[in-house]
């Protein structure tokens, strides 16, 4: 039994017919037992030295902003419609948006890739095509799109796939499958309603923390989720570990019906972010990719 994050309505997996191809355990379980830790096919060169690192805590970033930050922010959102407009059109004109997949040529055999919002593998299939990462780990919640990413990457062992979404807490949603083959499917649209595929999601830190992240370093973290951007991205910066992730990169989806908040937000996770990283590529709003300040 779980309960519609936004309607509030109780459901039951009896509820519905296994209409999107899930199986009793995806209803019964949470998704968080089939991770393994990726540590020892991580490279020495990015492990921690530390033998308790699993037990790491990390430094909490201060949650208040300085007198500076709290300028910015509100610069930011003070221009926010004009810039999601102005980003928004620059990133999709002409070959732009490709830049999602040709930016991160410091990619190789020893990186390891995490991919937050798998969908129908575009980005992944590229980013493997041109770089080829020595681990590629997936997440995708849609059981549709995850059995055809299943199909896809079936040859490739360097790909691991997991079939929930990361968010702030562990839930279950009914949703309607949307887009192109389900790539516009947010629980963020008013879509948990009644609908009929299960979306499972799993909190960040703890799946964060059980596939090993204290103890490695990771090349790159790219999210596309549908606006669970914005939970990840918080909670990465609550906990600390966002130092962990050498290169970050998401979308932004500010217009969804249901997110709550999304220009305060969008704002905050800017100032926060520039504590530890610094801007490789912006089209503000849409998509964006930091590096790590220490990162030549």
């Amino acid at each position: 039994m779980f309960r519609s994050r936004n309607t509030g309505i109780l459901y039951s997996s009896l509820t519905y017919q296994q209409s999107c191809g899930e199986t009793d355990d995806d209803f019964q379980l949470s998704g968080l037992e089939t991770v393994k830790t990726l540590i020892e096919k991580v490279p020495t060169k990015f492990r921690s030295k530390e033998s308790s690192c699993s037990q790491k805590n990390f430094p909490k970033l201060n949650d208040r902003l300085t007198v500076e930050e709290i300028g910015q922010k509100t610069e930011c959102i003070r221009n926010w419609i004009k810039d999601h407009r102005k980003g928004n059109d620059a990133f999709w004109a002409g070959n732009t948006q490709y830049i999602r997949h040709s930016h991160h040529t410091y990619l190789n055999k020893d990186s390891t890739v995490f991919d937050i919002g798998g969908n129908k593998g575009e980005d992944a299939e590229a980013v493997i095509k041109s770089f080829n990462p020595g681990a590629y780990i997936i997440l995708e919640p849609i059981k549709t799109l995850f059995s055809n990413l299943v199909t896809m990457f079936k040859n490739n062992d360097k790909v691991t796939l997991y079939n929930f979404g990361l968010a702030r807490k562990n839930e279950k949603f009914y949703v309607n499958v949307l887009g192109h083959g389900g790539d516009a499917t947010s629980i963020f649209t008013g879509n948990d309603n009644g609908g009929s595929c299960l979306l499972r999601v799993a909190n960040t830190t703890q799946f964060f923390v059980q596939v090993g992240i204290p103890c490695y370093e990771v090349d790159l973290i790219t999210i596309n989720c549908e606006g669970c951007e914005f939970e990840i991205m918080e909670e990465l910066l609550s906990s600390g570990m966002i130092v962990q992730f050498r290169h970050i990169q998401f979308a932004t989806h500010p217009t969804l019906k249901h997110l709550k908040n999304p220009a305060q937000r969008y704002c905050e996770i800017q100032e926060k972010l520039k504590r530890t990283h610094k801007v490789s590529y912006q089209y503000k709003w849409c998509w964006e990719s930091w590096t790590r300040k220490d990162i030549v």
